[in-house]
């Protein structure tokens, strides 16, 4: 069995190269001048100036969900275990494979200098052996280099769709099979019509978990899974 969390379309990226003269990250980059050799994070919650003159907004500079989901997986005895794996996937089809070994920042600036720096760079640290590397890899891609497994998508409402997939719960996952859980990555926003219909010819299906009368954040979905996780693999194994 082999278990993988890829967070897509993560809203994980540098400020876009025509929005950098912009006055609110030229005075940022005046008041700290290093940030000019590792780029400067996407954050709606500073630069929302800046995020109405973008498309998909809702979609985008929101490098705190990451770091909460990141916080909830890496963490995990699972993890450590190597039982699953993390893929971080953004909008500009880059990925970050989360080696065993690392951990992540707990403190939010630092994350933030950090992955800056690897979108920038492309590996942190800059020189010796990678801990992180980021790599080019549509979703499409990752998802056929694994035709075995159980894709599930991880949603909170009532999906609507003309695709032929199953919805179950938690309890109804056979943890004898591999499995991927698609999470997104972004604020809010509508299911992409391009990712169904990369699913729709694979082994898919869509869990959804209780619902509340508020949209659960991701960081939450992830948590209830793994834990249902640490659970259930024990008497597996």
């Amino acid at each position: 069995m082999a278990i993988d969390f890829i967070f897509f379309n993560a809203g994980l990226e540098l400020i876009p190269q025509n929005l950098r003269r912009h006055a609110l990250i030229r005075k940022e980059w005046q008041f700290n001048t290093s940030k000019r050799d590792r780029g400067i994070l996407l954050d709606g919650a500073i630069h929302s100036p800046l995020m109405d003159m973008l498309p998909d907004s809702n979609q985008r500079g929101r490098p705190d969900i990451i770091h909460h989901m990141l916080l909830n997986t890496v963490y995990s005895p699972l993890f450590s275990e190597g039982i699953f794996k993390v893929i971080i996937h953004t909008r500009e089809n880059l990925c970050i494979e989360i080696p065993l070994t690392w951990r992540v920042p707990v403190n939010y600036n630092r994350f933030c200098g950090l992955f800056s720096q690897l979108l920038y760079q492309g590996r942190v640290p800059i020189k010796g052996n990678p801990i992180l590397k980021l790599e080019s890899c549509s979703l499409d891609h990752i998802l056929q280099s694994k035709p075995s497994s159980q894709i599930i998508l991880c949603e909170t409402s009532h999906f609507k769709g003309e695709f032929p997939i199953t919805i179950h719960s938690l309890s109804q996952i056979n943890l004898m099979n591999d499995l991927i859980f698609l999470i997104g990555g972004y604020q809010s926003g509508d299911l992409n019509f391009t990712l169904l219909n990369m699913l729709k010819d694979s082994h898919f299906s869509i869990i959804l978990l209780p619902l509340y009368h508020d949209v659960l954040p991701a960081w939450v979905i992830v948590s209830k899974i793994i834990c249902y996780l640490e659970e259930k693999i024990q008497v597996v194994y």
